[in-house]
């Protein structure tokens, strides 16, 4: 399925006839990456020379750069290199601290103190995707938080048909189930149903090999990483639970 996605001339995107972009080369990359199938590095990096900078300004666009960059071996590009070193501060909000973290980790720096606890809590009308950066936020600046109640939280969020929600009582889709299954592993938790959960999962892949963001759906390569690295994590939940 990815394979089929990758340009002649570098990148991805998830459908064959649409120009490669930089999200789809991002998931592509890393789920090879956790399928242990070596991307083609020379492909990958003629689309990185090709970026176009001025489409480039938010922190999640930024750090997905910076990986692909990093995975490559490849020095930064000037363009790059100036938006590296710009004043974050403008950025405002949960999104943008979570990628300044993931980047700084990235490039081996420590993380810079918090400015203020407040937007980074639990709160019970939270959506399973910024719970997720909340989570890691508050984690990675060792911030001292009730993890029960986020567990909790989670897990209620779990449907019949195995999958997660936004929040408890809502739909399943197999982003909220990355979300909620990434949380869970940092927090030594698991699913109340593992079995249903991977099932889940398995059933949103095509015909393709890609999956889809719930079952009988179009794939698109963010939602085939989203489930391949959601079986991992039950992998590694299952594993501990040895």
């Amino acid at each position: 399925y990815l394979k089929e996605r990758e340009k002649v001339g570098g990148g991805f995107s998830f459908a064959p006839d649409l120009y490669p972009d930089i999200e789809d080369t991002y998931y592509a990359t890393r789920t090879l990456k956790i399928l242990g199938i070596e991307v083609n590095r020379d492909r990958t990096a003629n689309y990185l020379k090709a970026v176009d900078w001025m489409g480039v300004g938010v922190p999640r666009t930024i750090y997905m750069l910076v990986y692909l960059h990093i995975s490559l071996g490849m020095g930064f590009p000037a363009p790059l290199s100036e938006l590296l070193r710009m004043d974050w501060s403008r950025f405002q909000g949960i999104e943008a601290q979570y990628f300044f973290d993931e980047i700084r980790k990235l490039l081996n720096m420590p993380l810079l103190s918090l400015q203020s606890l407040s937007g980074f809590q639990f709160h019970p009308k939270d959506n399973m995707q910024n719970l997720r950066k909340k989570v890691s936020i508050l984690l990675n600046h060792g911030v001292d938080f009730n993890r029960n109640e986020i567990i909790e939280w989670v897990q209620l969020s779990q449907n019949g048909d195995g999958g997660f929600g936004f929040y408890p009582g809502t739909t399943s889709y197999m982003e909220n189930t990355y979300c909620a299954l990434e949380i869970l592993l940092k927090l030594r938790a698991h699913p109340r149903d593992m079995t249903s959960c991977k099932k889940y999962i398995l059933g949103c892949q095509t015909k393709s090999g890609g999956f889809g963001r719930a079952p009988i759906s179009f794939p698109f390569i963010e939602s085939t990483f989203h489930a391949v690295a959601g079986l991992l994590f039950l992998e590694e939940m299952g594993a501990k639970e040895r």
